[in-house]
């Protein structure tokens, strides 16, 4: 399995729907490949934070954990 942190397409970050949006059409693009799974977390503000994942994975809660943690070795390696 390979994973790659995504380079969002706006420059624009602040407008989360409109980033979002922009990913999906970059998916529906063929620009992630396959793109089988997408894990996201989102801060909603007063110390709550929300995690979820998307796609066609057999075991969504071993997956997503998979792909946070390799999101996390790559943000430290830089």
């Amino acid at each position: 399995m390979k994973a790659q942190l995504l380079a969002f397409p706006d420059r624009d970050l602040t407008d989360v729907p409109r980033v979002l949006r922009a990913l999906a059409d970059a998916i529906e693009r063929g620009e992630y490949g396959d793109a089988h799974n997408v894990a996201c977390v989102v801060d909603c503000g007063d110390s709550r934070v929300e995690c979820g994942l998307a796609g066609a994975a057999p075991e969504p809660g071993a997956t997503a954990h998979l792909l946070f943690a390799i999101a996390q070795r790559k943000l430290e390696k830089g």
